[in-house]
């Protein structure tokens, strides 16, 4: 163990390692890039592979530039900066066509082209901290690759620059109360529309709603903040709007989201996200539709523009509460909502409607196995899954391929540059 050995990186692997082999034995080492010729430290033995650590480059591969980030590589938050942007979306596109080999053997469907992003930086609209101890001074930062040193970040490029602004107040803030706790973990998301945003803090040490209040006050651009250690603080206005242009001949939406409900952290590419599950859906007017995992009304409003009746479903009630707001706001009174677990929420759709004509479902990393053979029952034309974990994808894709359903098309989008991480579209329909 520990000793060094020159290998070729042959390709990416989904989780941002390089591939190579070492004695006829796979071998995955972060922050290489094919063409690579590496010099690695062997760090774990398994059995069917082995895990490296990159010592030098020997040779350098041609897909190579310099990273943007000082703390790139000790910081564990990025896995390409290394790798040319365009060449990244070629690599995680290769990465997706062997995940979905096995679907393919069964159904004859495209993998599209990546959509990439707009922005490649300053494109996060919502990031979560650590709070470490650094020489002595507290910190905030990402943890390091696969441990739970924090690595200190005063500037995250692919941060919004209104998330920085506040990331850089809370650091100045920490550093200036002294003889106090220490924040444990800082979550901030921004509204760009509103040139606001708010922050969900843990912290150790005494507070109070006046140390909210402080907070508000010393940290500009704050609209609301969160405290929560041995009980939850809520001040100000915890709710951040967000602003959506028209698909095709539909009008622009306001989405109100509330700070502890999912939401998407690239706005640009939620937009394309919004407009090709509206492209998939095909609606004419006629149709009913359920979203599950609706959050706050992201893909069930413009649903709704083009669909009859639009079933939201999602087991966060404030979400919903949320969503029924976005809704009303936006004047559209074909959206029904109900906050409950997905397989519950699916039940009560069936008894109401006897079917619908399409589902949309956006669930967690986890993936939905479990409401599948539910979903089936309800016998819709087209499904419409989104997932940001292809893993759960190809297996929840596979699960469905034995109920009756066909992939046809497959769309991944960047959500996240930089990272290994890839959002993807996939439409099923069922067999003839």
């Amino acid at each position: 163990m520990g000793a060094g050995v020159t290998i070729e990186i042959e390709k990416m692997v989904y989780g941002g390692r390089g591939m190579g082999r070492l004695g006829g034995k796979v071998m995955f080492v972060p922050f290489t890039a094919p063409g690579d010729w590496a010099e690695v430290r062997v760090a774990r033995e398994k059995k069917d592979y082995t895990e490296g650590h990159l010592k030098i480059l020997v040779q350098d591969s041609p897909l190579r530039v310099p990273p943007f980030c000082q703390v790139y590589g000790d910081c564990g938050g990025c896995h390409y900066q290394h790798i040319r942007y365009s060449e990244q979306l070629r690599l995680k596109g290769e990465i997706l066509q062997e995940s979905f080999a096995r679907l393919a053997r069964k159904d004859k469907f495209v993998i599209l082209p990546i959509i990439p992003s707009s922005k490649d930086k300053g494109y996060r609209i919502r990031v979560r901290f650590k709070g470490g101890m650094k020489y002595g001074q507290k910190v905030l930062g990402f943890y390091g690759l696969k441990s739970h040193r924090v690595v200190e970040v005063k500037n995250c490029p692919l941060l919004h620059p209104l998330a920085n602004e506040i990331l850089q107040g809370l650091q100045n803030w920490q550093e200036n109360r002294k003889g106090w706790g220490m924040i444990l973990e800082a979550e901030i998301q921004v509204s760009p529309e509103e040139s606001q945003g708010v922050i969900g803090l843990r912290v150790t040490g005494e507070y109070s709603i006046k140390f909210a209040e402080e907070l508000s006050r010393k940290i500009p651009g704050l609209k609301g903040v969160v405290l929560d250690g041995r009980r939850k603080i809520r001040f100000g206005d915890l709710t951040l709007a967000y602003r959506w242009p028209p698909i095709s001949d539909q009008l622009g939406l306001m989405i109100r989201a509330d700070y502890d409900s999912f939401s998407q952290v690239n706005l640009y590419q939620n937009w394309n996200l919004m407009r090709q599950v509206v492209e998939w859906a095909a609606l004419s007017g006629k149709e009913k539709v359920l979203d599950l995992f609706c959050g706050s009304g992201n893909l069930t409003l413009p649903l709704a523009q083009r669909a009859n009746e639009v079933w939201g479903v999602d087991q966060d009630r404030k979400a919903v509460e949320n969503a029924a707001e976005n809704a009303r706001m936006n004047g559209l009174g074909n959206c029904r909502f109900i906050a409950a677990r997905a397989d519950i929420g699916i039940r009560q759709v069936f008894q109401r409607t006897g079917g619908v004509d399409a589902v949309v479902l956006d669930p967690p990393r986890s993936g939905a196995r479990d409401i599948l053979e539910d979903l089936a029952r309800l016998g819709p034309r087209r499904i419409i899954y989104v997932s940001c974990e292809p893993p759960t994808l190809t297996r929840d894709l596979a699960h469905l391929q034995t109920l009756g359903y066909h992939v046809r098309r497959i769309q991944p989008i960047d959500m996240f540059p930089h990272t290994y991480h890839i959002e993807v579209m996939a439409e099923l329909t069922p067999g003839e």
